[in-house]
């Protein structure tokens, strides 16, 4: 649901380049064991020009099956998006009622990138990685892997901090789009998973460098089960 509100279609962070009654993905739908799976609910930040696009979504994490579900109801109507293995899919929230809203609020590269952010940043480290050159980033020294499962045209590289062995930077970049960083941070221990689990994710586009990154999203996640 809409806790905020949306200003022009043009001030939708520049996102879209990179049925009314859509229900919960059903558990049935996830080949996945229950304990694979981490359920949340998050409050979504879509920053614009006049005002930041608020709202509630909810995200399921399927680390053993590479799985992002995410879904939520806009005053437009009901969505859903899957990430699968570098697949994407979406329902709900067609035509105009998809164009008023930033990206339909999830893409492929976001979807992507929030899955890495997510799962990796709570230690869900995924099986095919290259180590490439380590990097410095804004002062900290990373440790660097390249995806080999990555989406079609799109690389996704990883940084993990050389000091607290934590992946806090997800980058992603489209060979004709978007590039896109994502942080996350404000880890918490999750008594279930017995490991800590990023509670924030902002994502930035750098396309101009780091230096000029700008800050397109943020997810506060406010429960995590």
């Amino acid at each position: 649901m809409r806790i905020g509100i949306i200003a022009t279609v043009a001030a939708a962070v520049s996102l879209a380049g990179c049925g009314q009654s859509v229900q919960r993905p059903s558990d049935a739908a996830t080949p996945s064991r229950p304990g694979d799976c981490i359920e949340t609910r998050c409050v979504a930040a879509y920053q614009q020009e006049n005002a930041p696009y608020w709202t509630d979504q909810h995200q399921r994490f399927c680390p053993s099956s590479v799985l992002l579900e995410a879904w939520g109801t806009e005053p437009e109507g009901a969505y859903s998006v899957a990430f699968r293995n570098g697949q994407f899919s979406k329902t709900g929230l067609n035509g105009a009622s998809m164009k008023a809203l930033p990206a339909g609020l999830m893409n492929a590269a976001l979807a992507e990138l929030v899955y890495y952010s997510f799962t990796a940043g709570a230690g869900f480290e995924p099986t095919k990685m290259t180590a490439i050159d380590p990097a410095r980033i804004e002062g900290q020294r990373y440790e660097a892997f390249e995806l080999a499962n990555a989406g079609a045209d799109r690389t996704v590289t990883l940084y993990k901090n050389a000091d607290t062995g934590l992946i806090e930077l997800v980058q992603i970049a489209e060979a004709k789009g978007c590039r896109w960083m994502a942080r996350s941070y404000n880890p918490r221990y999750q008594d279930r998973l017995q490991r800590m689990i990023p509670r924030k994710i902002d994502i930035f586009d750098i396309q101009q460098g780091l230096s000029a990154k700008k800050l397109l999203i943020q997810f506060d996640y406010i429960e995590v089960q």
